[in-house]
């Protein structure tokens, strides 16, 4: 695993996974919030996936900026392997996986924090 965080590229990976598991601990803050409260504000709710989808848009600048990068160097040759291209390919999606992973995890503490908010404003 810290293999991928290295290969993905320090500096995108590092926001990437901050921004996701920052969306993950306010869900987990919200939540305890519910719990405490018994409601949750629509700015809690919005934060959620500001930051989910946040940590998955950086992984797709950082895919774009890497992929523009080994083009301009591919260009350059006179040849290239297919192999070569096929694990540039391979290791650029590696940041906008990750993005997606935690953004789908926090859509999932999302649509159930709604879910739980509506609930509880409806009796």
């Amino acid at each position: 695993m810290i293999d991928l965080f290295f290969q993905g590229g320090v500096s995108f990976m590092t926001v990437v996974m901050l921004t996701g598991i920052a969306a993950i601990l306010w869900s987990l803050f919200s939540l305890i919030k519910f719990i405490k409260v018994g409601f949750i504000t629509k700015r809690h709710l919005d934060a959620i996936l500001f930051l989910g989808s946040l940590s998955f848009f950086i992984g797709i600048l950082g895919q774009g900026i890497g992929l523009t990068d080994a083009f301009e160097s591919i260009q350059g040759l006179s040849s290239v392997s297919p192999a070569a291209v096929a694990r540039g390919i391979r290791v650029s999606m590696i940041a906008p996986l990750t993005g997606a992973i935690l953004f789908s995890i926090a859509g999932i503490y999302w649509f159930i924090l709604r879910y739980l908010n509506a609930k509880k404003q409806d009796n």
